[in-house]
């Protein structure tokens, strides 16, 4: 098998597994090294791709307070608009 074969399979083997399996294995040392060593890769990619899709979300959450924040502003001014007249 070549090196990038190997990774796919390895690759398919892991996202069967998921994270939190794959952690466990890595911790018991039940992989030979060049596997460990792509576990730890495949590992650390997952992560950052959680990381960023958190960030995503955290980002849009921020904009629907904003806009929510503001709807409650044009609100209050559209009441207080109507009260004073």
């Amino acid at each position: 098998m070549t090196k990038t074969t190997e990774e796919a399979t390895w690759r398919a083997e892991f996202e069967k597994l998921g994270e939190e399996s794959t952690r466990d294995s890595v911790r018991t040392a039940c992989f030979e090294e060049a596997k460990r060593q792509f576990a730890y890769r495949w590992l650390t990619d997952r992560a950052l791709q959680r990381e960023r899709r958190e960030a995503s979300t955290i980002r849009y959450l921020r904009l629907i307070l904003l806009a929510a924040v503001f709807g409650i502003i044009v609100g209050i001014v559209g009441l207080l608009a109507t009260l004073l007249q």
